[in-house]
């Protein structure tokens, strides 16, 4: 035993020299970094609006064939319709004689007209009868036929001194100058397919690009939602405070809204120019892909939170109107048990018989009714007897129940199962007077036997301990005898502890204790027992958490027994709370009651049940290796229940809780 107790001194100077382990600071997460969200989330918006771009591109490539045909064919091709355009207005301008016009448009361009009379001129090019070619060498040049017919009265046109025949085929050629050297339609048109044609390719690299930034970017989203450094946990942002299917439905009118009013400014513009279309379609999809990223963060930290649904106003509802059904329900189950047992079966039973009397007097004649009747009258006095039995047996059933065990049901006027039923109810009511009396013999005595035994041991173990004290104060050469002496009085104070909490135990257990019950102020003695205990805490490394109401609060109790409560609470606090951690000691008012909690992390893994730990002589310490005998928790019940207060344990994993009930004044 000696060498085990030294051993277990050696452990505890060695945890007392341990260093203190320093809190870690958060470790830095890059879901958790405002900063990255921000830029991932314009990094997604930037995405969309590449992908859009390159798709439109890549779509009016494949439209016009770029990945089958040359370049060239490809810029001559989306010529034709600026050439036609140009044609046809030519057209119109020779039949109302106003070539000053066309003249205007073309000059200084890229693009040049001239009429030509194919019947005329010199080897067979035509004659010219108007134009605005100035002889530069054009890369490109286009013949298209034209007429011009007006009817019998339509007027002669005459050009350039030239008669026009209405019946005759003219020819319009179109030069291009394809080195582009006028800023005009013609060359954004040739430079934009020239460009088109040089990405053709790489919008197909960029899209997919596009696509995986963007997804990656919302992946990323998604799972840093909710998520702060510093902060642990799942976060609620700023609008968690409104119903989930309320943010659905503002979510969805915001989205109509943004539909409205790109669509709105897509007809006011009329849609007539390609980079006005190809920018408001950029705009709407970055706009509402914005708006839904940010819903979708919203859901995942509700995801990730639990139970979204009850953050609902359909659940909110629903649940209301369960509980007005439910309150309903309680209420009628109440009103009927509430009301005694014969007067509710008389009720249902004249009920019954009002319903079948007026059945009888709509469909059966007046003997039957006679009949009906008499029948009735048998069955009350039937059901009428059947109810007051058992009334009789419910009454004593209760009364048992109750703890009135000297109670017994009259079986007076009985027969059958009730009276049979009646006479177990009383044999049951005697087991239980008897059992309750050798109960409490046993008890008695038992605690007897501890009172006398504990003061027979108590003389001669005081002269031990004299003794023991005595020869550790006297100098021998051996040094043995003054360690084996030491044990010796560590031992005997212990067990004398032990036989003073026995004693105690007892009278408190047959409530053989004196209590003066009075107000008491908890806060100034629960603060004089921390004062005690508040070197033995430090020692331990324990830090204290004192948290009170500001105004005082007052108990019924007796001051003495409830500042043994508190000793032994926070001696039981001392010997079994894990060293380094914290101790929370509350005070709290609720529901018209002042409750008193401890709490502390256990050094030890607290294995068995909070009832059992109530009980005398268990410890939570299995191998009982630290000192203390078991009966801490025991005594401090058995006072609180002499003031009329209860006590409760709680043990969740290593959280150890003692919680003490008072009546508030």
């Amino acid at each position: 035993m000696e060498e085990k107790e030294r051993l277990e001194e050696k452990e505890d100077l060695k945890e007392k020299e341990r260093p203190e382990e320093k809190e870690r600071p958060a470790k830095f997460r890059l879901t958790g970094c405002l900063g990255a969200k921000i830029l991932a989330f314009i990094l997604l918006l930037a995405g969309i609006g590449a992908g859009i771009l390159s798709g439109i591109v890549l779509i009016g490539a494949w439209e016009e064939n770029m990945y089958t045909r040359g370049e060239e064919a490809v810029v001559t091709e989306l010529l034709s319709g600026r050439i036609y355009d140009a044609v046809e207005y030519a057209k119109y301008c020779v039949e109302i004689d106003r070539m000053d016009a066309i003249e205007a448009d073309l000059a200084g361009g890229n693009l040049d007209l001239a009429l030509l009379d194919p019947e005329s001129g010199n080897k067979g090019e035509g004659k010219v009868i108007w134009g605005t070619y100035s002889g530069y060498s054009a890369a490109y040049t286009r013949d298209i036929p034209v007429r011009f017919p007006g009817g019998e009265e339509a007027e002669d046109i005459i050009l350039n001194g030239t008669k026009l025949d209405r019946e005759k085929w003219y020819t319009f050629r179109v030069y291009v100058n394809l080195e582009l050297p006028a800023e005009d339609e013609v060359k954004l048109l040739v430079q934009a397919a020239r460009l088109v044609y040089e990405l053709r390719y790489a919008c197909i690299g960029i899209l997919l690009g596009c696509f995986f930034l963007c997804l990656l970017c919302l992946i990323f989203l998604l799972c840093g939602a909710g998520h702060r450094n510093g902060r642990e946990g799942i976060v609620p942002s700023v609008v968690n405070c409104i119903h989930l299917d309320v943010l659905t439905g503002a979510y969805m009118l915001a989205m109509g809204f943004s539909l409205y009013l790109v669509m709105s400014l897509w007809r006011d513009t009329g849609a007539d120019d390609f980079v006005i279309m190809m920018v408001l379609l950029t705009f709407s999809v970055m706009l509402l892909t914005g708006i839904s990223v940010l819903y979708l963060t919203e859901l995942a930290v509700r995801m990730k939170l639990g139970g979204w649904w009850r953050h609902t106003l359909i659940y909110v509802i629903l649940r209301g109107f369960w509980r007005m059904i439910r309150f309903l329900v309680r209420g009628v189950v109440i009103l009927i048990r509430e009301i005694p047992l014969v007067p509710t079966v008389v009720l249902a039973y004249l009920g019954l018989c009002i319903l079948e009397f007026m059945g009888c007097i709509l469909f059966v004649e007046a003997e039957g009714v006679v009949l009906w009747a008499m029948e009735k009258a048998v069955l009350f006095a039937v059901l009428l007897y059947v109810s007051l039995m058992s009334r009789r047996l419910l009454k004593g059933s209760q009364a048992m129940a109750q703890g009135q065990e000297d109670y017994t049901v009259d079986t007076k006027g009985m027969f059958g199962a009730f009276r049979e039923h009646g006479e177990n109810l009383n044999s049951l009511s005697q087991g239980i007077s008897m059992a309750v009396a050798e109960r409490m013999k046993s008890e008695h005595l038992k605690t007897e036997l501890i009172t006398n035994v504990s003061h027979d041991i108590k003389t001669p173990l005081t002269s031990i301990i004299n003794y023991a004290d005595l020869i550790c104060q006297e100098q021998t050469e051996n040094p043995k005898v003054g360690e084996y002496a030491e044990v010796l009085v560590r031992q005997s104070r212990r067990l004398k502890k032990l036989l003073e909490d026995l004693v105690e135990a007892s009278k408190a257990t047959t409530g053989n204790l004196e209590v003066n019950l009075e107000p008491c102020e908890v806060g100034v003695i629960l603060s004089q027992a921390v004062g005690e205990y508040q070197q033995r805490m430090e020692e331990k490394e324990l830090k204290l958490i004192v948290t009170q109401p500001e105004a005082p609060v007052q108990i019924l109790a007796d001051g003495r027994h409830l500042w043994r409560v508190f000793d032994n609470l926070l001696n039981n606090v001392c010997k079994y709370a894990q060293e380094n951690s914290r101790v929370y000691l509350s005070v709290e008012q609720k529901d018209g009651q002042v409750l008193i909690i401890f709490r502390n992390m256990s050094k030890y893994v607290l294995n068995i049940p909070a009832q059992e730990l109530e009980e005398r002589f268990v410890r939570g310490d299995k191998s009982r290796h630290m000192e203390g005998n078991g009966l801490g928790l025991s005594i401090a019940g058995s006072l609180m229940e002499l003031q009329k207060g209860k006590m409760e344990i709680v043990i969740d994993g290593d959280l150890f809780k003692v919680i003490l009930r008072f009546g508030q004044l």
